[in-house]
This record gives C-alpha cells, structure tokens and sequence, in this order.
C-alpha cells in the first residue's frame, strides 16, 4: 500500500486536512500550533483504491527537545512516504519556514505535490501564485473546512496509487486491536516503540507527550494448536488519561476523549501501571472506563527492572488486585518497556486473550456445564423458592455474552451470578475478558442482567 505524508511548518492545517481525506476526526486540531506531534496512520479507500495517509507534526525552526522530537517523526514519515504532500497555508502567504520545509522535501527525490490549504473562496484561491516558484509538478488549492479541491486532490491521490494495493491490505480489518493506555508518562510510548523496534511515539520525561490516539500495525508470530502463523495487531498508542479535575486545557480533554474512543474500538486493553508509583486513582478511573466498555484486558506493570529488590512481587500483585476491583478477570504480567522484559509475552497474551473472547460455545456444552454448576451448588433459598434454571445459550463475542433463561430471573442474585461466571471461565478458559450474563424467564420477553 502507498504512502502518503502530508507535510509542513506548524499550524498550515496539516492535521485538518488529514481528517478531511480521511473522513474521519483522528487528528486533534487546535488553533495552538504544535497539537500534532507523533505521526499518525489511516487507511484510505477512494474509488476503490487504497492508500495510507500520514500526518505529521509541524517542522519548526531553531526546535526545542519536544519540536526535536517531532521533527524526527516527520523525518521517518518522510523516509516511509511513496508520496509527500507539502502542506502551506493560503491566508498566511510563503514564509521562510515554507522556503526551509520545501528545501528539505526537494532533496527528499521523491514525487512531492504541493497542497495550499485554507483558501476558502476563489480569491483565496489565488494565493497558490505566491508558492508557484517553488517549481513543484502538481499543485492544489483546498479548504478542508468547506472540502474545496479535496475531491480532486483524492481523485490524483487515487490515480497515482491505483493497482498497489495487495491482498495483505484487505486482511488489516482482522487485525487484533490493542489499546495501550495508562495515566500519563506510565511508559506507553516507550513500550509500543519496543514492540515495532523503532521510535514509532515521541518518548519523553515530560508528561502528557502524546496527544493523538497513534495507530500502528505490525505482524505478530502466535501459535495454533501445533503451527505458528502470522497475525496482525493493530496498536494503539493513547494519550494518558487524566482525572477531571487534573485537565487544564481544552486539548487535554480532547485527548483524554480520543483515549476513552481507542478503548471502545480495542479488542483488547492494556492497561500500564508505572510500577514505581503503584496503582493512582487515575488507574482506577481508567479500569472502570474499561470494564464499563466491556473490552478484555491485561494489566502491565511496567518499569517492574525498578523495583527488583526492592518489594516483593506476589505481595504487589496482590496489592495491585485489592485496588483494581473492576477487572478482577484481567492477568497480570510485570514488565519492561525500557529492557524488553515480558514486552513480548504481553502481546502474545493479549493475542490470546482475543482468540478467547471471540470463541463460541456450542449449546450442548454450554448446558452441560451450567446444568453441573447448578447441580453441585444450588441458589439459594429465596422467600422460600429457589432459581431454577432450564436451559442457557450464548448470543454473543467480545465480551462472551450468554442468555439463561429460569423460572424468576428476579432470584439471581448477584453472588449466584459471579459463582456462575467463575464456572465458565474454568470451563470454557475465558481469561482475560468480561463474560456477561443475561436472565430471561421462560416463555416471556422480560430480561435481567446478571
């Protein structure tokens, strides 16, 4: 598949744009120059044709540590890029950043467009003279905001990537999505840069580094049965999660948004706890977001290279389980982004962890199973009645979900309900996601969720 890199200096409307030919909101884009800074990936579909398109974070002059970082995402964009779209903003006019991002581009020798963006009107659309000496083959005018020139501009894109798309391309909507997230400067960029074995995120001491929810998809080695084949994962790099009264700015809970969507579209949840600090009220929040979204989960316990030798690891993990109530179903691995300790282990659970969620049960097994719980350990008494249970059937995957239908569904009581849940766990290997219970009186409509 084709790469396409939409570049330039801060604030030309690189993140806009990105959104407008993606279709999508996955950018953050804020009037603050610099929002952007890892480099993010979406698939394109256009007329049939398939490309990638990049965004990147805005090449400043004289950079800082952060704008140093940033422009070391741009540069392996650009490395990647089959295409560059050299962004500039139409109102603003040329500046001498545009003059040094054209001549870094220029000695790329690699096809560049230029792209005027923000020309919202035909005398806008003008402007585009004022960078016509930069000598660029093919140029046009957008306005991302009315979606002016972004028809044409995909039809080239189209045109210029058609016939290079291949069969492994098709199979990127079966990839296992997992959503690496965590309170701020847990170490997810950091673990998500060992497991591409680049600097796919920015890494920094300085919390709250990422912003965008980044997307990477690598091929990842699991086994089945007695062969091993290649499965695609999808990860997902978030910004880290913020208690309310901890976000200071309207990018920061616009980041903390995109965060709370990455879960809801993830397979599976990693959820980072720095080892060091132990598990916050952040951490909390964050495993309640995660069991509410119904979404499997392991939880990391990075930086553990930190702490050996200084506390015990069976008293931690317990610890750990005591304060994260809300995934009590997750396993637990300690780990090292920075060494790579366990990084590897912790993929290839969550990879299983997926099979897992999305098996199903036949409904033969199923009631044996639950026939034989009830069996050995009856409800109990209820006013006198007891919960009898006729015959169950599984309805859906991701989490597991299962539909009991009883005499009075009103006397499954919570208790009975979690005895149940542990039983097909055992039986069936769930670990690692949500099973959900529903209740449902024999010959009527009604329903309870256990």
């Amino acid at each position: 598949m084709r790469n396409v890199a939409i570049v330039g200096r801060p604030n030309v409307g690189k993140s806009a744009l990105f959104n407008r030919l993606t279709g999508r909101r996955i950018a953050i884009v804020d009037a603050v120059s610099g929002v952007t800074r890892d480099r993010l990936y979406a698939p394109v579909e256009w007329h049939g044709t398939h490309f990638r398109l990049i965004d990147t974070g805005g090449l400043a002059p004289n950079p800082d540590q952060l704008e140093a970082h940033i422009a070391k995402q741009v540069e392996l964009a650009l490395h990647e890029a089959d295409l560059i779209l050299f962004t500039v903003d139409g109102q603003a006019g040329r500046t001498p950043q545009d003059d040094a991002v054209a001549g870094r581009v220029r000695e790329l020798n690699k096809p560049v467009w230029l792209v005027v963006t923000k020309t919202d009107n035909e005398r806008l659309e003008a402007g585009w003279a004022d960078f016509a000496s930069y000598g660029f083959s093919r140029w046009f005018t957008t306005s991302s905001l009315h979606g002016r020139g972004t028809g044409a501009l995909l039809d080239a894109i189209a045109e210029d990537c058609a016939g290079r798309h291949d069969a492994a391309d098709a199979q990127a909507e079966e990839a296992t999505t997992i959503a690496i997230v965590g309170k701020p400067n847990a170490g997810k960029s950091s673990l998500l840069n060992t497991l591409t074995g680049e600097e796919r995120a920015i890494v920094s001491e300085i919390a709250g580094t990422t912003r965008d929810a980044v997307d990477v998809t690598i091929k990842w080695k699991v086994r089945e049965q007695d062969r091993e084949r290649d499965q695609l994962v999808t990860l997902i790099d978030t910004a880290g999660i913020r208690l309310k009264k901890a976000r200071k700015t309207p990018l920061d809970v616009f980041s903390v948004n995109r965060a709370e969507k990455a879960i809801a579209r993830a397979r599976v949840v990693i959820l980072l706890v720095d080892a060091t600090a132990g598990v916050s009220e952040t951490d909390k929040k964050i495993a309640a977001l995660v069991a509410e979204a119904g979404r499997s989960c392991i939880i990391g316990v990075n930086k553990w290279d930190l702490m050996k030798g200084v506390t015990d690891r069976k008293a931690f993990q317990q610890w750990t389980r005591e304060q994260l109530p809300f995934v009590t179903y997750a396993p637990m691995v300690f780990l090292s982004a920075k060494t790579g300790e366990n990084v590897a282990q912790t993929i290839t659970r969550a990879c299983e962890i997926d099979v897992v969620a999305g098996q199903t049960v036949t409904t033969g097994v199923l009631n044996r199973v639950l026939h034989a719980a009830f069996v050995e350990h009856p409800p109990p008494l209820d006013r006198g009645r007891r919960l009898k249970f006729f015959y169950g059937t599984q309805t859906g995957v991701r989490p597991p979900r299962f539909l009991l239908f009883v005499n009075d569904p009103r006397r499954a009581q919570s208790t009975y309900t979690s005895y149940l849940v542990n039983r097909l766990r055992e039986a069936f290997g769930l670990e690692g996601t949500p099973v959900v219970l529903n209740w449902r009186a024999r010959g009527t409509a009604g329903r309870k969720k256990g």
